[in-house]
């Protein structure tokens, strides 16, 4: 037990401020509490707390961290630090910030100053809980439900958020249409509603929310970035086919995120629809149907022709009201980046799902290292609106650059302070550590070894609770060593004998050990931020989980020419096919001197300027496709199928 606390953390537990805790122990004779000393004997809190505040006397804790909110000002964190003010000034200044003693700063900057002095700080949020001594593990839990534990606004029930995922034929983009035409008034479309991916809709005198995420490496983003997309994932599954690889990486993400699953089990109209074999197919990868006694919803549905759509709808809405979903308003809005893209009209179109409160027309904004202020929102129907609401996408102008996907939106009071807070930003990512290195040899197994290393004993434990979260019922993670302080040859040696990865959180690497891990002698992962030691985690998980997959090869094609394209995650090319067909609903594989250097999805597939379904041999045609590789003249690409095997 230590011997001194914080004396920051005794005024904000006593309610009182520093400079009369100190008055109040130098009427009554209380040492320890002389000059700028900012670590009190606990003996002399104890005596000061039974003269201020007898009624805390009794669950004082012995506790020496300082505990800072979420805004201060520069002459409190010098006087909570215990240093002298011209010094903390002078550290802003050489990290870019430009603040006075009066001027306001966020926690993250005064981390960061307060680190460079040699002091540690703690967000005030724990510092009065039961657990108040340890550092906060990754969340569980979605971006809205910040709500359970924000200081600032009012909790109130909130609409639910869902995202729809699945391969790309089973009709993922025929049932949100469906359901989009089937609920939205309709309307003109707006300068931009062209790219919206997310929409609300009205049911039964309620709202939903539908996100249509561009792909897995959104849900990716959002997951290394700590938060979740969406309360629940519709998986679209066709009646017809079953499973595919694509409908298993959903189910994985979703174990791994924790986040319920709702299945679709898509094309019921079809005569090789086959309900039971494909619920008996998914079921095999973890999701129990309700009826078996799991606790995954089955709802056979032809999207197509609006089937069962009021069932799916249904059970959404039930299981929202069962999971009590809440958020906050009253406060400054923030939101998520779901999409972002330049348009060569328009600028930086950026889709966003409001997470806090509200976003408004004018807002001063900040998005990781960028500024801005919100010239103009639409809603999902195209209407320019003066705010996008509570668990609301939106279209917004304003920003200058295109940022990631997952990045949040923070509303600030004005354009100073959102300032402070990106280049507080631009000062962490510029010092940030991320290195990860691999072993040029990579098997499947089921075991991940792991060694953890981290700066000091709090977050240690942050790091190993978070991996611990993880489900493990496809792999298991063993820790097989965990210490506080940095890598060093020790570390090493005893991650070679013992097959392990080292994952260091906020510590270095000794030096003498640096050329070990650039040959590559072990693998190690090193970050300041510990979402991205655990995304590495999460797809070393995917990776290692090892699914039977059957591929044929269809046809393959030649690329002729490759275009420009607008957006940064779609490529454009003209090709012909030599031999085979090339079917729009199947992906393609990128094949370059006969190795595979890639593998993408078809998003529209033209034969003489018009959609096409298939493309057969000698016919030419363009395609524009997403997904992994750079396509380059000469290129063979292979339309495939897939088949999963449990």
């Amino acid at each position: 037990m230590c011997s001194n606390m914080n004396i920051s953390t005794l005024a904000k537990i006593l309610g009182v401020s520093i400079s009369d805790l100190r008055d109040t122990a130098n009427e009554n004779n209380i040492r320890g509490f002389y000059g700028r000393n900012t670590r009190i004997p606990y003996n002399s809190a104890m005596e000061v707390t039974k003269v201020l505040r007898p009624d805390k006397a009794k669950n004082l804790k012995n506790d020496d961290k300082v505990y800072l909110p979420a805004t201060l000002t520069v002459a409190e964190l010098a006087e909570a630090i215990g240093k002298q003010p011209g010094i903390v000034v002078k550290s802003l200044i050489m990290s870019g910030v430009m603040a006075t003693l009066n001027e306001t700063i966020d926690f993250d900057t005064a981390s960061l100053i307060s680190a460079e002095l040699g002091v540690e700080i703690f967000p005030e949020g724990g510092a009065f809980d039961e657990d108040d001594t340890k550092i906060q593990s990754a969340p569980d839990v979605n971006h809205f439900n910040a709500a359970e534990t924000d200081t600032e606004g009012k909790v109130v029930d909130r609409i639910p958020v869902v995202t729809v995922m699945g391969h790309v034929d089973h009709g993922k983009t025929t049932l949100l249409d469906t359901i989009r035409k089937s609920n939205v008034a309709g309307g003109e479309a707006g300068a931009i509603t062209q790219h919206i991916s997310s929409y609300q809709i009205d049911y039964k005198d309620k709202k939903v929310t539908f996100v249509d995420t561009p792909g897995h490496e959104a849900f990716t983003a959002m997951r290394a970035r700590g938060s979740q997309l969406a309360d629940f994932i519709i998986l679209v599954v066709a009646a017809t086919e079953g499973p595919k690889p694509q409908t298993v990486e959903v189910i994985e993400r979703a174990k791994l995120a924790k986040t319920p699953v709702i299945v679709a089990i898509n094309k019921i109209d079809l005569p090789a629809a086959d309900i039971e074999k494909t619920k008996t197919d998914v079921s095999a990868f973890g999701l129990v149907p309700e009826e078996w006694g799991g606790d995954t919803p089955y709802i056979p549905i032809s999207a197509k022709n609006n089937e069962n759509l009021d069932k799916l709808l249904d059970t959404i809405m039930l299981h929202a009201e069962i999971a009590e979903l809440k958020g906050t308003v009253d406060a400054l809005g923030k939101a998520v980046v779901v999409e972002c893209h330049k348009d060569t009209k328009l600028g930086v179109v950026t889709t966003i799902l409001v997470t806090r409160d509200s976003i408004r027309m004018g807002d001063v904004i900040s998005c990781g290292v960028l500024t801005g202020k919100v010239k103009r929102l639409e809603n999902s129907e195209g209407k320019m609106v003066g705010k996008a609401e509570l668990a609301s996408p939106a279209l917004l102008l304003g920003l200058s650059d295109v940022v990631n996907v997952g990045e949040e939106i923070v509303v600030h009071k004005n354009k100073k302070e959102a300032e402070v807070v990106a280049t507080a930003e631009r000062h962490k990512r510029s010092t940030r550590k991320v290195v990860t290195s691999h072993k040029e040899e990579r098997k499947i197994e089921d075991q991940i070894n792991l060694v953890l290393k981290a700066d000091v004993q709090g977050s240690l434990e942050a790091l190993k609770e978070s991996i611990l979260k993880i489900p493990q019922d496809k792999v298991k993670i063993t820790i097989k060593q965990e210490a506080v302080g940095s890598v060093n040859t020790n570390d090493i040696e005893f991650a070679k004998t013992s097959s392990s990865t080292i994952l260091a959180f906020h510590t270095t690497i000794d030096k003498k050990v640096e050329a070990d891990v650039r040959n590559k002698v072990v693998n190690v992962v090193q970050s300041d931020i510990i979402y991205e030691i655990l995304n590495w985690l999460e797809e070393e998980i995917l990776a290692n989980t090892e699914h039977e997959i059957k591929t044929t090869v269809l046809g393959s094609a030649e690329v002729l020419a490759v275009f420009k394209s607008d957006k940064a995650s779609i490529q454009v090319f003209g090709g012909e096919v030599k031999r085979g067909k090339v079917l729009d609903n199947k992906p393609l594989r990128l094949m370059r001197d006969g190795e595979e250097v890639g593998k993408l999805e078809i998003v529209e597939l033209q034969k003489d300027r018009s959609p096409a379904k298939e493309i057969n041999i000698s016919q030419q045609f363009g395609v524009s496709v997403s997904g992994k590789g750079k396509v380059e003249v000469g290129d063979i690409v292979e339309s495939i199928d897939e088949q999963v095997v449990a």
